[in-house]
């Protein structure tokens, strides 16, 4: 059995919750067992892999009198808490994960930004890590609908995180923004925030979409602009005006703070070709180069199911500066 654990670990915790779940109808402390064995599962597997978390903590599964999820740093345990008296597997675990993601992502999130938008983002996150488990996604998608009655937004918000996600620019751009902010501000809660979180969901929606865009944000909190490349036949002749188009936004925004360069398809041997040249004409205008993170990975775009994209994220600061 441990040779076959060793080799198949994914295979092995699936057939061990199963179990668990068996007999998890005969006591409600396996039932708990079995409610945090499938959490970590699924957190584990799906989770870590999507959103690149190193190290997952371990979960655990206790009653109480609401539905919470407390993060033990120093523990390295993140502990679920849910109301008693509910044997039903789907439902519990779909709250379980609601309740966990926030946590996980950046537990700041729940304080820095509006509950209802923390709700919004952790539903739409839960679904696509359960897509998998068709009655968890039933479990999810009831929860989205009273919210919905509750507040007509979250359907609408939950709506653009769809289309953004179709092209895999909320585990890229939106989320490491939003977690970004939310430690930088922690533990403070200002209003003004939850404007620009929208300025930034309606932009990636805008892109996504192929609609005009305004491609720069320069907030209190939120400083950023968008370069999309494009006609790679011409890259030498192309690049000069995605820096000037960078030097235009640092002049109208001169607090940016972070730089996306975007292409597709063919357009991506342009996108790399541009930063270089960039990163030199950045360091001629005072700033510097704090990061840059480059990722080409395959999702859907303009209607097609597959194509290679392309996101650089360059983070970039003052010269003398923090």
């Amino acid at each position: 059995m441990e040779l076959s654990r060793t080799r198949h670990p994914e295979k092995f915790e699936k057939i061990a919750v199963h179990v668990l779940w068996i007999y998890s109808f005969f006591s409600e402390r396996i039932e708990k067992r079995a409610i945090s064995r499938e959490v970590a599962y699924v957190v584990s597997t799906e989770f870590a892999r999507r959103y690149r978390v190193e190290e997952v903590p371990k979960i655990v599964v206790e009653w109480g009198e609401e539905d919470k999820a407390i993060l033990d740093l120093k523990k390295n345990m993140l502990l679920v808490v849910l109301r008693r008296g509910r044997k039903h597997r789907y439902d519990n675990i779909a709250k379980a994960i609601l309740k966990a993601i926030p946590e996980l992502l950046a537990p700041e999130m729940k304080i820095v930004y509006d509950s209802r938008f923390v709700d919004c983002l952790s539903a739409h996150v839960a679904r696509s890590l359960v897509k998998d488990y068709p009655p968890i996604v039933a479990a999810i998608n009831d929860f989205i609908a009273s919210r919905t009655e509750e507040d007509p937004g979250f359907s609408n918000v939950s709506s653009m995180l769809i289309e953004v996600d179709d092209q895999s620019l909320l585990s890229r751009i939106l989320l490491p923004e939003l977690v970004d902010v939310a430690r930088l501000r922690y533990p403070h809660r200002d209003p003004q925030i939850d404007s620009e979180v929208l300025s930034l969901l309606e932009i990636l929606y805008n892109m996504v979409k192929g609609k005009d865009f305004n491609p720069v944000i320069c907030g209190n909190y939120f400083k950023m602009t968008f370069v999309l490349v494009a006609r790679p036949e011409k890259i030498k002749a192309m690049l000069e005006p995605h820096i000037q188009f960078v030097k235009h936004s640092l002049r109208r925004c001169p607090t940016i703070e972070t730089i996306y360069i975007l292409a597709a398809g063919r357009n991506i041997a342009a996108a790399k070709a541009l930063e270089t040249p960039l990163t030199k004409e950045l360091g001629s205008m005072g700033f510097r180069l704090k990061s840059k993170d480059g990722q080409e990975y395959e999702a859907k775009y303009k209607g097609k199911p597959h194509m290679k994209l392309y996101v650089c994220r360059i983070k970039i600061g003052r010269i003398g500066g923090g």
